[in-house]
C-alpha cells in the first residue's frame, strides 16, 4: 500500500509538551506549536491550563462576527506507530467518515454550521480539524490482508485541533487543541468515542465563538496621538 493514501504523525507523543511557551510579560499569552496547526505565536489563551485549550488571536482589528460556519471534513493521523499494512486506503476512508459524521452532528447542536452551498458561500468563519496521533493496529497477528473488523484504535497521545478562520480574509482566528482521551476499541464500537470527542471538540468551538464575538463587538483602539513637539 502506498503512505501516501493517508497522512503519519511521525511524531513523539510527548510533542505538545517541549513546543510550549507562555510569555513572562503576559500570562495570557501563548506561544504554541503542533504539527497540524503549526504554529500560534501571536494567540493568547481564552480557556484550558498547560497544553491544550482554547486560543484567540490577539491581532487588533481581526475579528468577525460569528453567525455561521462552514465545516470542511476533518482529517485523521495516524501514528507513526501504527500498522501501516493492515489500514487499507478503503478502510481509511471509513474511519474519516465516520469521525466527519460525528464532529458535524455534535458542532451543529453547539453552534450555527452551514448545511447547503448558499449557506456554506455566505457563513462568516471556515473551521477545519484533525484528530492526531490516533493509533491503529490489528486486533491479531494476521499475515492476510486486515479487513477494518481487525483493527484496534489506541488513542494515547492523541489530540483534537482545529482551526477557525474568517472567511473573507482566510486570517486564521481562533485555534482548539485538546486531548483526545478514550477507550481503546475495535472497528465495531468506534462510533462511541468519536461521538465522546465530538461533544468535546464542539464544546470547545462553543466557547471560541464566544470569544470572537466578544472581541468583534469592542471598539477599534483609540489612534495614538502624535508625540508633542
Amino acid at each position: 500500500m502506498k503512505l501516501g493514501k493517508f497522512r503519519i504523525l511521525a511524531i513523539s507523543a510527548s510533542f505538545l509538551a517541549v513546543a510550549a511557551a507562555c510569555s513572562s510579560s503576559d500570562k495570557d499569552s501563548v506561544d504554541l506549536t503542533t504539527p497540524w496547526l503549526g504554529p500560534l505565536r501571536g494567540f493568547e489563551r481564552v480557556s484550558g491550563e498547560g497544553n491544550f485549550g482554547v486560543f484567540l488571536k490577539k491581532t487588533p482589528g481581526e475579528a468577525t462576527g460569528f453567525d455561521r460556519i462552514d465545516v470542511t471534513p476533518p482529517e485523521i493521523i495516524v501514528s507513526a506507530g501504527s500498522d501501516l499494512e493492515a489500514i487499507s486506503p478503503e478502510s481509511y476512508e471509513k474511519i474519516k467518515a465516520l469521525f466527519a459524521e460525528a464532529f458535524r452532528r455534535e458542532l451543529a447542536k453547539q453552534v450555527p454550521t452551514a448545511t447547503t452551498d448558499t449557506e456554506r458561500a455566505s457563513a462568516s468563519h471556515v473551521m477545519q480539524a484533525a484528530l492526531s496521533n490516533i493509533t491503529i493496529t490489528r486486533k491479531a497477528d494476521n499475515p492476510n490482508a486486515a479487513t477494518i473488523d481487525d483493527l484496534q484504535f489506541s488513542f494515547e497521545g492523541a489530540t483534537i485541533e482545529a482551526e477557525i478562520r474568517i472567511r473573507k480574509t482566510n486570517a486564521r482566528s481562533g485555534a482548539i487543541v485538546l486531548p483526545a482521551k478514550a477507550d481503546n476499541t475495535g472497528w465495531e464500537a468506534l462510533g462511541d468515542p468519536f461521538a465522546a470527542l465530538a461533544r468535546q471538540a464542539a464544546a470547545e468551538v462553543a466557547k471560541a465563538r464566544s470569544a470572537i464575538d466578544t472581541k468583534a463587538a469592542q471598539p477599534p483602539p483609540a489612534p495614538e496621538k502624535p508625540a508633542e513637539k
